[in-house]
């Protein structure tokens, strides 16, 4: 077992001269206070210990101050691990006799056993992913899922919790992630983040996604009374209208395209006239007319799902033929990929080799998986397994409704979404970089909440309910060897997981502010800046933990 002790935390010259190799002229500045908490070398901030990278050494002595300013006025939470051998925990005072029958006390809260993560926070060795911070493609990809799209706005609202406590509370998922990519319901949480408002920010935060949900899905599902409905809409049509959707997303997102995304946001849909997928996204809307369509047309084409909702058809300036234009006729991107995690990493890689991304200048030759940091969320799926004996009498009836369940339509959405899942989890594997593929799924959807338009205002709470449990469900990765689910090394629950990632985005985002600076000729060139830089950016990373 592990016990822990409190312990003041202080910056220590010896270690900082040890992993950064800071220079003597330099190291006389240090504080010259010691510290018994090792302070342990991120792997992706190894760039900043380049010779090309500086910084001004009076920045060092700001960060420098503060926090030992603050340290000054209040001890820090950090505790370490009693392991060594001069230092055992104290022995726990004998428990009182259980009585007869009695269920075995817990186990005192000094002795329970830690999560990785917590013995890394508090050792200092905390997990990073593969390659180079500033170096990487930050992707976020979103499936589709009706009405359950709430479980992922109540991931995204603790990630963009976690992003505001390390970076400030003006920070949005926007501003971290390159591409953001999203099918059907997946879409529509992707337009909300990444349309700018009038002062350039993000539309919505996830928490008003969230709400967006909770108080806007009745209207675009209206629930019905009737047990006959799903039935006699086989035959008479889409279960509902896509006006009120239509009229919601033209309040919000009014008359702005795809081209002014605050970053390149990615949207699924297909094309039922020329029977090919078709993908909205930035960096080819701001090229080809042809692609920039309204983000109102673009996330109701992308929700078209077939029986729920009718096809979406619209028309956008030819740019071949400035008398013509070009017709798109859509469906739900599900179709498509109902998973865009392999969409969204293709698309981007493309770009970055082929096309016009304006990453090129910092990732001038793209490595492999190493290069990306990948977060994919699920909408949930229903475990639920038939018995072909059973189903061996099924008509076409049965197959595409029994008993309010869609079985053909779901069976064929799950598979997509795992084939997709366990190919890209076998991509990171097989080249070591699992760590940079971070895929958050809901296993334990319970009847009636995997339906898509199951807008009832008290299945919509438990789907809420169900994202916030979520995040303390283990955290799993599918094995490239058999495609099971597998408990990850480095974290216990989704909530550190998406901690860690939080983590990793921060410094991905502070990497590359340093890179555009010395591309822009700002920085400093002398010997001492670029000495500095490691220093800095320890501390950086210091302040931003304690």
């Amino acid at each position: 077992m592990l016990a822990l002790k409190p312990t003041k935390f202080s910056l220590s010259k010896a270690r900082l001269q040890t992993y950064f190799r800071i220079s003597s002229q330099e190291d006389t500045k240090l504080s010259q206070e010691d510290t018994k908490a090792p302070v342990t070398k991120a792997k992706s901030l190894q760039i900043f210990s380049q010779e090309k990278a500086k910084v001004p050494i009076r920045k060092v002595k700001s960060l420098m101050a503060r926090i030992s300013s603050r340290g000054k006025k209040k001890s820090s939470d950090l505790t370490e691990v009693a392991e060594s051998a001069t230092e055992t925990p104290e022995p726990a005072a004998p428990a009182p006799p259980a009585a007869p029958g009695a269920a075995p006390a817990a186990a005192a809260s000094v002795d329970r056993e830690l999560s990785p993560w917590v013995v890394m926070n508090v050792a200092g060795t905390l997990p990073e992913p593969t390659g180079t911070a500033g170096r990487r493609i930050t992707v976020l990809s979103l499936d589709g899922g009706g009405v359950r799209g709430v479980i992922t706005t109540v991931l995204l609202e603790y990630l963009e919790s976690e992003l505001q406590r390390i970076d400030g509370k003006d920070v949005r998922i926007a501003d971290y992630f390159d591409v953001v990519a999203g099918t059907s319901t997946g879409g529509l949480v992707a337009s909300m983040l990444t349309a700018p408002d009038a002062n350039k920010r993000p539309l919505f935060t996830a928490a008003q996604a969230t709400d967006f949900y909770m108080k806007r899905a009745i209207q675009i599902f209206p629930q019905t009374s009737s047990p006959f409905s799903s039935v006699i809409n086989l035959f008479t049509g889409p279960t509902y209208k896509n006006a009120p959707l239509k009229k919601i997303l033209t309040e919000n997102l009014k008359d702005l395209k795809i081209a002014d995304a605050l970053t390149d946001v990615l949207i699924t849909s297909f094309d039922i006239k020329t029977q090919q997928p078709v993908f909205f996204n930035r960096q080819v809307a701001q090229s080809t007319e042809r692609f920039n369509a309204r983000y109102v047309d673009a996330c109701v084409g992308t929700s078209a799902a077939p029986t729920y909702l009718p096809a979406h058809k619209f028309v956008v300036p030819d740019p071949d033929s400035p008398t013509k234009t070009h017709e798109y006729n859509l469906i739900d991107g599900v179709i498509a990929a109902n998973n865009p995690t392999q969409v969204a990493i293709l698309h981007a890689i493309k770009d970055l080799q082929i096309g016009n991304s304006p990453h090129k200048k910092r990732i001038p030759c793209f490595e492999g998986s190493k290069d990306l940091l990948v977060l994919s969320l699920g909408t949930g799926v229903k475990t639920e397994t038939f018995d072909a004996t059973a189903v061996a009498s099924w008509g076409s009836l049965a197959w595409v409704s029994s008993q309010g369940d869609t079985p053909l339509v779901d069976m064929l959405l799950n598979s997509s979404a795992y084939l997709v899942d366990f190919d890209v989890a076998i991509r990171f594997q097989t080249s070591d970089d699992e760590r940079n593929y971070l895929r958050i799924q809901a296993y334990d959807i319970k009847d009636g909440m995997q339906r898509i338009d199951n807008a009832d205002p008290k299945n919509m709470a438990a789907l809420k309910q169900l994202g916030q449990d979520l995040l303390n469900k283990k955290a799993k990765y599918r094995d490239a060897v058999n495609g099971e689910l597998v408990q990850k090394d480095y974290v216990s629950t989704n909530k550190e997981a998406l901690s860690c990632f939080a983590k990793w985005l921060s410094e991905e985002k502070k990497a590359r502010s340093l890179i555009t600076s010395e591309d822009d000729g700002s920085s400093a060139s002398t010997g001492a800046d670029s000495r500095s830089l490691g220093l800095y950016m320890c501390l950086a990373y210091v302040d931003e933990l304690y």
